[in-house]
Protein backbone atom coordinates (compact mmCIF):
# COMPACT_ATOMS: atom_id res chain seq x y z
CA UNK A 1 0.00 0.00 0.00
CA UNK A 2 1.53 3.30 -1.00
CA UNK A 3 1.21 6.15 1.43
CA UNK A 4 1.86 9.84 0.97
CA UNK A 5 2.18 10.41 4.72
CA UNK A 6 1.32 8.37 7.78
CA UNK A 7 -2.34 7.45 7.52
CA UNK A 8 -2.88 8.94 4.06
CA UNK A 9 -3.59 6.40 1.37
CA UNK A 10 -3.74 7.31 -2.28
CA UNK A 11 -7.12 6.72 -3.89
CA UNK A 12 -5.74 4.82 -6.88
CA UNK A 13 -4.98 1.94 -4.54
CA UNK A 14 -8.66 1.23 -3.86
CA UNK A 15 -10.85 -1.22 -5.75
CA UNK A 16 -14.59 -1.75 -5.76
CA UNK A 17 -16.17 -5.05 -4.75
CA UNK A 18 -16.09 -6.28 -8.35
CA UNK A 19 -12.35 -5.54 -8.58
CA UNK A 20 -12.66 -2.42 -10.74
CA UNK A 21 -10.42 0.49 -9.71
CA UNK A 22 -12.15 3.13 -7.59
CA UNK A 23 -11.41 5.83 -10.17
CA UNK A 24 -12.76 9.23 -9.20
CA UNK A 25 -13.49 8.25 -5.61
CA UNK A 26 -12.11 10.71 -3.06
CA UNK A 27 -12.09 11.18 0.71
CA UNK A 28 -15.55 12.13 1.91
CA UNK A 29 -16.17 15.82 2.41
CA UNK A 30 -16.64 16.85 6.01
CA UNK A 31 -20.18 18.11 5.41
CA UNK A 32 -21.14 14.80 3.76
CA UNK A 33 -19.77 12.81 6.71
CA UNK A 34 -21.74 14.98 9.12
CA UNK A 35 -24.88 14.88 6.95
CA UNK A 36 -24.72 11.07 6.76
CA UNK A 37 -24.45 10.90 10.55
CA UNK A 38 -27.46 13.22 11.00
CA UNK A 39 -29.40 11.27 8.37
CA UNK A 40 -28.63 7.99 10.17
CA UNK A 41 -29.95 9.49 13.42
CA UNK A 42 -33.12 10.74 11.70
CA UNK A 43 -33.73 7.38 10.00
CA UNK A 44 -33.17 5.61 13.32
CA UNK A 45 -35.80 7.83 14.97
CA UNK A 46 -38.33 7.55 12.13
CA UNK A 47 -38.09 3.74 11.96
CA UNK A 48 -38.01 3.43 15.76
CA UNK A 49 -34.63 1.72 15.40
CA UNK A 50 -36.10 -1.52 14.07
CA UNK A 51 -36.20 -0.69 10.35
CA UNK A 52 -32.87 1.10 10.65
CA UNK A 53 -31.25 -1.98 12.24
CA UNK A 54 -32.43 -4.21 9.39
CA UNK A 55 -31.25 -1.63 6.84
CA UNK A 56 -27.87 -1.38 8.59
CA UNK A 57 -27.42 -5.15 8.54
CA UNK A 58 -27.94 -5.17 4.77
CA UNK A 59 -25.79 -2.08 4.11
CA UNK A 60 -22.88 -3.19 6.31
CA UNK A 61 -22.24 -6.00 3.81
CA UNK A 62 -21.44 -3.25 1.25
CA UNK A 63 -19.36 -1.10 3.61
CA UNK A 64 -21.95 1.56 4.28
CA UNK A 65 -24.89 2.60 6.50
CA UNK A 66 -28.31 3.91 5.47
CA UNK A 67 -27.22 7.56 5.72
CA UNK A 68 -23.89 6.95 4.00
CA UNK A 69 -25.57 4.92 1.28
CA UNK A 70 -28.07 7.70 0.49
CA UNK A 71 -25.23 10.24 0.24
CA UNK A 72 -22.91 8.06 -1.85
CA UNK A 73 -20.34 7.26 0.84
CA UNK A 74 -18.59 3.93 1.37
CA UNK A 75 -16.19 2.77 4.07
CA UNK A 76 -13.10 1.16 2.54
CA UNK A 77 -10.77 -1.18 4.42
CA UNK A 78 -7.22 0.19 4.20
CA UNK A 79 -5.76 -3.33 4.47
CA UNK A 80 -7.63 -4.90 1.56
CA UNK A 81 -8.36 -1.58 -0.21
CA UNK A 82 -11.90 -2.78 -0.90
CA UNK A 83 -15.25 -1.84 0.65
CA UNK A 84 -15.32 -2.85 4.32
CA UNK A 85 -16.91 -6.17 5.19
CA UNK A 86 -19.86 -6.56 7.51
CA UNK A 87 -17.45 -7.74 10.25
CA UNK A 88 -15.23 -4.66 9.86
CA UNK A 89 -18.29 -2.37 9.88
CA UNK A 90 -19.63 -4.06 13.03
CA UNK A 91 -16.26 -3.78 14.76
CA UNK A 92 -16.01 -0.11 13.72
CA UNK A 93 -19.50 0.74 14.99
CA UNK A 94 -19.93 -1.50 17.99
CA UNK A 95 -16.44 -1.40 19.47
CA UNK A 96 -14.39 1.57 18.28
CA UNK A 97 -17.21 4.13 18.18
CA UNK A 98 -18.40 3.03 21.63
CA UNK A 99 -14.85 3.41 22.99
CA UNK A 100 -14.71 6.94 21.54
CA UNK A 101 -18.02 7.80 23.23
CA UNK A 102 -16.75 6.42 26.54
CA UNK A 103 -13.50 8.40 26.19
CA UNK A 104 -15.55 11.52 25.62
CA UNK A 105 -17.63 10.90 28.73
CA UNK A 106 -14.64 10.01 30.93
CA UNK A 107 -12.64 13.07 29.81
CA UNK A 108 -15.67 15.39 30.15
CA UNK A 109 -15.71 16.13 26.43
CA UNK A 110 -11.98 16.50 25.78
CA UNK A 111 -11.90 13.13 24.03
CA UNK A 112 -14.66 14.29 21.68
CA UNK A 113 -12.74 17.45 20.84
CA UNK A 114 -9.79 15.30 19.84
CA UNK A 115 -12.05 13.15 17.66
CA UNK A 116 -13.63 16.17 15.97
CA UNK A 117 -10.17 17.63 15.39
CA UNK A 118 -9.04 14.43 13.73
CA UNK A 119 -12.08 14.42 11.42
CA UNK A 120 -11.39 18.05 10.49
CA UNK A 121 -7.75 17.32 9.68
CA UNK A 122 -6.26 16.90 6.22
CA UNK A 123 -6.92 13.14 6.29
CA UNK A 124 -10.62 13.56 7.14
CA UNK A 125 -10.44 10.41 9.25
CA UNK A 126 -11.91 10.05 12.71
CA UNK A 127 -10.12 8.28 15.52
CA UNK A 128 -12.30 5.20 15.06
CA UNK A 129 -11.48 5.25 11.33
CA UNK A 130 -7.79 5.08 12.25
CA UNK A 131 -8.35 2.35 14.85
CA UNK A 132 -10.49 0.24 12.51
CA UNK A 133 -8.12 0.86 9.56
CA UNK A 134 -10.87 2.36 7.45
CA UNK A 135 -11.29 5.37 5.19
CA UNK A 136 -14.57 6.92 4.11
CA UNK A 137 -14.70 7.69 0.39
CA UNK A 138 -17.41 9.30 -1.70
CA UNK A 139 -18.27 8.01 -5.13
CA UNK A 140 -17.73 10.32 -8.09
CA UNK A 141 -20.57 12.58 -9.02
CA UNK A 142 -22.17 11.90 -12.36
CA UNK A 143 -22.00 14.70 -14.89
CA UNK A 144 -25.38 15.94 -16.06
CA UNK A 145 -25.66 16.48 -19.79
Amino acid sequence: MSTAARGQVTRRDYRLTDGAPAVGWRPAARWRRFSAWVLDLALFAVTLGIGWAMWVWRDWARGTTPGKSLLGLTVFDTDTRRPATRNRMALRALVYQVVVVLLGVVTLGLGWLYCVGAALGANRRTVYDEWSRAVLLERPRRAFR
